[in-house]
């Protein structure tokens, strides 16, 4: 024998996971999923790319630092190295010194000439002997203690670019160096094989010198560069632009990478979705079984006049006897089932059968024949045709009523209005189940012909401990409206004595009856009447 315990628990977590999403939309959530991990892939395609554009800037950076500290050492052993022994020789004449100075000379790295400066003008030098040039055809700025300027020539090399570095002694006074460009291109090369397309040494207002020597007053717009590194030490800055294979090797690498970790995120979103519906999936498959093995069956509650307790009506109460589990509230499953594609055959099934079963009762009772249903009924295509061929096939003085729970608000589309029409044409009333609820009652009421309004249990369960008031005022919302009050879930004297007090016609609750079949139900209303009448 099974172990009831295990069916309570069972039932109990298939309550609590219809509970869980019971008002979430599949599609709505299969779209957001999708739309999510589309959006995933497209944020980590972007963060890859950001991070490839931050790791290019970064060794071009590293790139520029190098190249920025090779020319410091160049500088300063240009200018440093034999500071003290040049320096005595400012001012002294020009053939005394001419032969220090060459061999001086011959001593520097990366130094085409040394010359001595006086009063302004150039006039020893180590390669050329006695010359006469102002200082300002090399240095703008002979003030400056670490005056540098980049030329694209000079009076006596035309067409060979250098770097030229001034130290000063006193005003308009001290050494000039004269540095080849070519060293400086020698310098830039290192950076193109450590992945920089493209390097140059730059002096603001002088020009631009790139690693293959060339010379430019300005920046070549054709070839930008992305990086700049300023010298702490000297007034110049290396420029770097990397090469494209780096640039493709780096990008598809952080693509590939952040793609990965996408790929890897989307997929668990995925999972998460799977694993947060897959009990829906196999509640809506054991439904789906369930019709098929016939485990679902109606029962039925009376409808009674308040006044009398005369069956005026009954309300048609699909159930779920679960050959494993056993019984099933339709709290578990029927909200599942109104937002998936099972509602049509399990709407069909309890509306056929009900009014077949009550249909075949002998005699036939003259009642009202409340089903429920969803508005996504009203919405379907063929709805409108089952029903009016199944109230059509009704025996006289039985009417259908149709009720729709207030918590799936109805939208008012064309099709929705065209089926309350076609309906009421063929006599089927409308009632709002649930009513109180949840919000926009008076919404519903003024779009929609409804013909009755069932108040909630909730209400009615505190008419007699202070909420008659309220039960009340419904009564009253429904005169205006032309529309009659059932209130549900009657279960104490007290509480239907209430109920007719405050003017409310119908009721229905364990008062007066619990939900039976067809053929029970049919029974009790005969004894009943029978016994009224004696």
């Amino acid at each position: 024998m099974s172990d009831p315990n295990k069916k309570t628990a069972r039932k109990a977590e298939l309550l609590k996971i219809s509970s869980s999403f019971g008002r979430l939309s599949p599609r709505a959530m299969l779209a957001a999923t999708i739309a999510g991990g589309a959006l995933l892939m497209f944020v980590a395609i972007g963060v890859g790319e950001h991070l490839a554009t931050l790791a290019l800037r970064e060794n071009e950076r590293l790139i520029g630092n190098d190249l920025a500290a090779s020319v410091d050492k160049v500088l300063e052993s240009a200018s440093a190295s034999s500071r003290a022994n040049v320096k005595a020789l400012t001012g002294s004449p020009c053939s005394e010194v001419e032969r220090t100075l060459a061999e001086l000379e011959t001593h520097l790295r990366y130094v085409r000439a040394v010359a001595l400066v006086q009063n302004g003008r150039v006039y020893c030098s180590s390669a050329l002997g006695l010359i006469d040039v102002p200082l300002s055809a090399y240095v703008q700025s002979p003030h400056h203690a670490r005056g540098i300027a980049l030329l694209a020539q000079t009076p006596f090399q035309p067409g060979a670019p250098v770097l030229a570095v001034f130290s000063s002694t006193t005003s308009n006074s001290g050494v000039l160096y004269i540095i080849e460009g070519d060293y400086l291109s020698d310098v830039l090369v290192h950076g193109v094989r450590y992945g920089a397309e493209r390097a140059a040494f730059s002096i603001s207002g002088n020009g631009v010198l790139d690693e293959k020597g060339r010379f430019y007053i300005a920046i070549d717009a054709s070839a930008p560069y992305s990086t700049r590194v300023t010298s702490h030490a000297w007034p110049f800055a290396i420029l770097v632009a990397s090469s494209p294979s780096l640039m493709t090797r780096k990008r598809w690498g952080f693509a590939v990478a952040s793609g990965a970790i996408g790929l890897l995120v989307a997929g668990l979103i995925a999972a998460m979705y799977l694993l947060a519906f897959a009990p829906r999936r196999l509640l809506l498959a054991a439904v789906r079984q369930g019709l098929k093995r016939n485990e679902f069956h109606v029962v039925y509650q009376p409808i009674v006049a308040v006044s009398d307790r005369s069956v005026v009506g009954v309300e048609a109460l699909l159930r779920w006897h679960h050959a494993k589990w056993g019984p099933i509230s339709p709290a578990v499953f029927m909200e599942e089932v109104e937002s998936s594609d099972m509602l049509e055959e399990v709407t069909r099934f309890a509306l056929q059968t009900a009014l077949a079963e009550m249909s075949a009762l002998t005699p036939a009772l003259p009642l009202r024949i409340a089903v429920n249903i969803a508005p996504r009924d009203l919405e379907r295509k063929g709805f409108v045709e089952e029903v009016v061929a199944a109230v059509r096939s009704l025996p006289p003085d039985t009417t259908l009523v149709l009720e729709i729970t207030e918590r799936f608000l109805l939208s008012q589309s064309t099709r929705t209005s065209a089926a309350f029409s076609a309906l009421r044409a063929e006599g089927v009333r409308f009632a709002i189940d649930d009513f109180g609820t949840e919000q926009n009652n008076l919404d519903l009421l003024g779009r929609f012909p409804f013909d009755y309004i069932k108040i909630d249990r909730q209400f009615v369960s505190h008419v007699d401990t202070g909420g008659a008031d309220l039960i009340a005022g419904i009564v009253a919302l429904a005169r205006p409206f032309g529309l009659e009050v059932i209130a549900e879930g009657v279960e104490t004297q007290s509480q239907h004595d209430v109920l007719a007090a405050v003017g409310v016609p119908y009721a229905q609750g364990y008062l007066y009856q619990r939900p039976a079949t067809a053929q029970r139900l049919a029974t009790s209303i005969s004894s009943s009447a029978a016994s009224t009448q004696h």
